[in-house]
């Protein structure tokens, strides 16, 4: 009978490993402990491979390690059948780098919360602090509130009460980290504020998100995603790209400012993690969806401190016999592939579409484009320009996009299910070659941990939490 170790002191970091494969594929693992020196064989079983003897740990479909002391003989008792793997065939897959982190997260909606969520998938423990009642107002739609809390805790707390805010001051004193998205002053208001935890917990890396900052003139404006696409400039920019002759600006329905302002909090959040293993020392981050949002603009916001400025953007959609194309052409390289591909050599020669002109005269451009799409179905034109290089995309609906083998191939999402079936949500568009970070395949409901929070981690005891929950401190519910 093979060798497995019974402890995994002598890993040295190593989590778990996996065989190679689609991170969305029920995969088997099989143990080859090289720096122990053994290996091991192991039973496959519906989605995980389980160990013979031992404290073993395995990955199974949904991303989660367990712990696993079964006998071999019961297994085979299972039907389940024998299989051992070579070294070669073999991954090894560390921990996730932010495993042992604390989150407290405080924020609702979009931006905070896909902030945290991305600080889970990569391995920090999260805990969602929510309001009485309903909780977070996305929980309307369980769905899209899933997406962007999977693989939290959550506690229900009353920060309106003096007994709320002790209990989420001793969540913030345990965590590393803290993300919050209320109005700037809301947090001082419930003595949760920098300054006050500072003088306590100097290491907490404390991410205020908000409209337009902590300060100044328009710090205490409210403000959601299409606020921000207004007031930052993004959508005017947009409406001049048009080639109407009276453009007006479009209907909003993207929350770009929600992920981008997410996405740069997350970043910083890592910026402020390096600066404290160097000086030992937390931070204050203010990140606002102002700001993100005009970072989506730098050649206009240049652009706008020129005189005359030459035109920025233009691109539209190309029409095809059964649907639409976008082509951009930006280099002479692409011009020349497109060119090859109409069969139109002519257009190289035209003054009007050589660059630094062809802006000017997009209309006409897309127009002998046209000459030849039209005349066509997509997929003719698809093929056709990818085999000369050309950039092109058909415009596809989301519902195609859980189906794309591109997608499909890297992993792009994580099966979830709730009580209508099951469904996808979007992983991190970032992999690692070392570990995975596919978020988690649940999600939690509101208040669902508070009374493991609170008697685990806090410390309280049974009467206490009943008491706290008779007074409407605090609030749970069960899945």
């Amino acid at each position: 009978m093979a060798i497995i170790p019974k402890a995994y002191a002598d890993l040295s970091g190593i989590d778990y490993y996996e065989l190679p494969g689609d991170r969305n594929l029920k995969q088997t693992a099989e143990y080859v402990v090289e720096n122990c020196g053994v290996e091991g064989t192991g039973y496959v079983g519906k989605d995980r491979l389980y160990g013979l003897e031992g404290d073993i740990r395995c990955k199974s479909a949904k991303s989660k390690a367990y712990h696993l002391r079964w006998p071999w003989f019961t297994l085979l008792s299972f039907g389940f059948q024998e299989k051992h793997f070579e070294k070669s065939e073999i991954k090894m897959v560390k921990e996730k780098p932010l495993k042992g982190l604390k989150v407290a997260d405080f924020s609702m909606v979009y931006a905070g919360p896909i902030c945290a969520r991305m600080l889970s998938d990569n391995g920090a423990d999260v805990i969602k602090i929510e309001p009485l009642g309903i909780g977070d107002t996305i929980r309307a739609n369980n769905r899209i509130f899933s997406h962007f809390n999977a693989g939290k805790k959550s506690i229900q707390i009353d920060l309106g009460k003096m007994q709320g805010q002790e209990i989420a001051l001793k969540i913030s004193e345990q965590s590393d980290i803290l993300i919050e998205n209320y109005r700037p002053g809301i947090m001082t208001r419930f003595g949760l504020d920098y300054a006050t935890l500072k003088k306590q917990h100097p290491k907490l890396i404390y991410c205020s998100i908000s409209g337009f900052g902590q300060t100044g003139p328009d710090s205490q404006r409210a403000a959601y995603a299409p606020i921000a696409h207004a007031a930052s400039g993004y959508d005017v920019s947009h409406m001049r790209a048009q080639l109407e002759d009276n453009p007006v600006p479009q209907a909003s329905g993207i929350m770009i400012a929600d992920m981008l302002t997410g996405a740069y909090a997350y970043g910083a959040i890592q910026t402020a993690l390096i600066s404290q293993l160097k000086s030992g020392a937390g931070d204050f981050i203010d990140v606002t969806m102002l700001e993100s949002s005009m970072m989506l603009i730098p050649s206009q916001q240049q652009s706008a401190q020129r005189v005359n400025p030459p035109r920025i953007g233009g691109f539209q959609p190309i029409v095809t016999k059964d649907g639409y194309l976008m082509i951009c052409i930006v280099s002479d390289k692409n011009l020349q592939g497109l060119c090859e591909a109409i069969n139109r050599p002519d257009i190289l020669e035209d003054e009007r579409f050589t660059r630094g002109k062809r802006l000017l005269n997009m209309k006409e451009f897309i127009k002998e484009i046209e000459l030849w799409s039209s005349q066509r179905a997509l997929i003719e034109c698809e093929k056709t320009l990818n085999s000369h290089g050309v950039p092109y995309s058909r415009y596809r609906p989301p519902e195609e996009l859980f189906e794309d083998p591109q997608l499909m191939h890297r992993g792009a999402f994580q099966k979830m299910e709730d009580q209508d079936g099951n469904y996808w949500i979007q992983n991190p568009p970032f992999q690692f070659g070392s570990f995975s970070n596919s978020t988690s395949s649940s999600f939690p409901a509101a208040g669902e941990h508070t009374d493991e929070i609170l008697e685990q981690s806090l410390l309280f005891s049974r009467e206490e939490i009943l008491e706290l929950h008779q007074n409407q401190v605090i609030g749970s519910t069960q899945k």
